[in-house]
């Protein structure tokens, strides 16, 4: 009797695999895109999640990333307000996110005190919102990363080609940083493909020549509105370029779309059919890969740290080296005071009234 093969591929059996959703928000906007006013709450994020085995999700206010002056805008403060008291429903647990006003903000000390009195677990970036380009803003931007490495907190940003938050630029700031974890947000989000190729290009060479450490979420990489073949092609190209290891699974819940939770399965699906065909006939490293991408990744990177861990060793033998040369120049300067000391000593012994010859 012959045993036909099964094909195990279901549309729907991706609801089951536990997700960690990089990408979910709350607060107040106005959505440029749909043209509205944007209200999110954390029962909206637990609405679309619960249902589809989202056991973890990274949470920021759009009400701090508003540009300064308009009417939904909020300081980094009054922002992280929002996010203080922020909880899950006992299924879905929320990490919040700081979101930070490069620009606004001149300095980095209201970020720095939030730090120190509050749990967050990233930092976040909408150059884009808050209509502060990093190119106009680059120092303080990095200023605000070093902030985050020495806190051990990646940073994520909002990554799109249009003058503001420009990935290029973004992977510049990450060079300035090469140990602390950098997320691209939607890769490049709405860009064209050669743009999105030479995206994925520059992403993938800045991390094999050891420059930056950067991820990217693959928010928007749906199948909705034709756009299924151009958004697969972007996830095979990352996964060459760059490998598993670097993408994480993010879905910037509740706008838009995901919003509706068959919506968020739908694109969990595509997102999963799409990484089991670019592994096809390797169904072991299909579902590593999967499990990277939905869950393991952004558990390391914003949970285990172990990228921070090894930050703090090297520092640590840095610092003991530094005090290791100081010590010595110590006693090398100590030797040459002693030195000097005794030279004079000698000169002065020699030079003493009774010890001159004088003519009779």
């Amino acid at each position: 009797m012959k045993i036909q093969s099964v094909n195990f591929y279901n549309p729907s059996f991706t609801s089951d695999r536990r997700k960690f959703d990089v990408q979910g928000h709350i607060g107040s906007t106005y959505d440029g895109l749909w043209k509205r006013d944007s209200h999110y709450t954390p029962q909206n994020l637990i609405d679309t999640a619960q249902n589809n085995n989202v056991q973890k999700i990274l949470v920021s206010t759009l009400s701090g990333l508003n540009p300064q002056g308009s009417t939904f805008y909020k300081s980094e403060q009054n922002a992280a307000d929002e996010m203080i008291n922020l909880k899950g429903n006992g299924k879905v647990t929320f990490y919040p996110l700081l979101s930070c006003q490069p620009g606004i903000s001149q300095n980095t000390d209201t970020a720095k005190a939030l730090l120190e009195k509050h749990k967050f677990y990233g930092l976040k970036f909408h150059p884009t919102m808050t209509e502060m380009p990093i190119a106009d803003n680059f120092e303080i931007y990095s200023d605000y990363m070093t902030l985050a490495q020495n806190k051990g907190l990646p940073c994520v940003f909002h990554s799109i080609t249009d003058g503001k938050s420009n990935p290029a630029q973004i992977i510049e700031l990450a060079e300035k940083h090469p140990k602390l974890p950098v997320v691209l947000y939607h890769v490049d989000l709405m860009s064209a493909p050669g743009q999105m190729a030479e995206t994925i290009d520059n992403i993938s060479s800045s991390v094999k020549n050891g420059r930056s450490n950067l991820f990217v979420d693959i928010s928007w990489l749906t199948d909705f509105d034709g756009k299924g073949e151009e958004s697969k092609n972007t996830i095979r190209q990352l996964l060459e370029k760059i490998g598993a290891d670097r993408i994480l699974f993010g879905s910037d819940a509740p706008i838009g779309e995901m919003g509706d939770k068959d919506k968020y399965r739908q694109f969990t699906d595509f997102v999963e059919n799409t990484v089991k065909e670019f592994y096809k006939d390797k169904p072991d490293e299909a579902e590593n890969a999967l499990n990277k991408i939905f869950y393991d990744n952004a558990e390391e990177v914003f949970i285990n740290k172990k990228w921070y861990n090894e930050y703090l060793k090297k520092a640590k033998k840095l610092s003991g080296k530094t005090i290791a040369m100081i010590a010595a120049g110590v006693v090398v300067a100590a030797a040459i005071i002693a030195k000097i000391v005794t030279d004079k000593s000698k000169k002065n012994t020699d030079n003493r009234p009774s010890r001159i010859m004088h003519n009779a």
